[in-house]
């Protein structure tokens, strides 16, 4: 989904991170788990910001690398969020803990997070 020279481009910085893909893996996994919405196709007029949203939690993950923690299960750590958690309501809310206060910006702005009529997404 974001390659380098996106990253490199966006942001204006020289490099992307050393560990892109699983940032933006980890990135994906944190804004899925609070939209409720479909993640847009690429031939929606939304995919583009939400493309945006996805690098700038990635950028914020490597800024806060302390939100991150790997496990030995296979699975992942974030801050107080672990994967595979027992309850929806409680891995929203502890989402939100780690997420871009810009990437949420950007999703909401764009309807991303919208939940009512007409909202749906593809």
């Amino acid at each position: 989904m974001i390659n380098e020279e996106e990253y490199v481009k966006y942001f204006g910085v020289d490099t992307a991170p050393k560990n892109l893909k699983r940032l933006e893996t980890l990135s994906l996994h944190t804004l899925q788990s609070i939209m409720v919405m479909n993640i847009p196709r690429e031939d929606s007029p939304h995919y583009k910001h939400f493309k945006y949203a996805v690098m700038e939690q990635i950028n914020y993950f490597d800024m806060n690398s302390d939100l991150i923690d790997s496990s030995g299960s296979g699975g992942y750590t974030l801050g107080s969020y672990s994967e595979g958690g027992s309850n929806n309501k409680e891995n929203v809310s502890k989402s939100m803990n780690r997420v871009s206060p810009v990437a949420y910006d950007i999703l909401m702005s764009h309807g991303l997070l919208y939940s009512g009529l007409g909202g749906h997404y593809e």
